[in-house]
């Protein structure tokens, strides 16, 4: 019994350091690449996802700024003050057609 606890320290300790030392010929990894900075256009364009835009103006509004966003990889020089603009004016559009009914 006494041989049996003195054998499972020492398979223990020979696993420990087994994985503690690196494999022959094993180059070290590369860090990874710097990560771009944040775009402020994606949040709020993040904000149509999904969304239901009624047919008119800011139907046509969003369907022009996408052909814009999507054309080219500098997404088609479509500004956070554009995405802006639309966005107050689909929720200044929201809030008018929330009118309460008098009862």
């Amino acid at each position: 019994m006494a041989a049996e606890a003195k054998q499972k320290p020492e398979a223990k300790e020979k696993k420990a350091k087994a994985p503690a030392e690196p494999p022959a010929g094993a180059e070290p990894k590369a860090p990874p690449p710097p990560r771009m900075p944040f775009d402020p256009r994606l949040r709020l364009l993040k904000r149509f996802r999904s969304k239901l835009l009624p047919k008119g103006d800011l139907r046509d509004r969003y369907h022009a700024l996408m052909a814009r966003w999507d054309s080219r990889g500098d997404h088609g020089g479509v500004t956070a003050q554009e995405l802006k603009a639309l966005f107050d004016d689909r929720k200044s559009a929201r809030e008018k057609s929330k009118r309460r009914r008098k009862a």
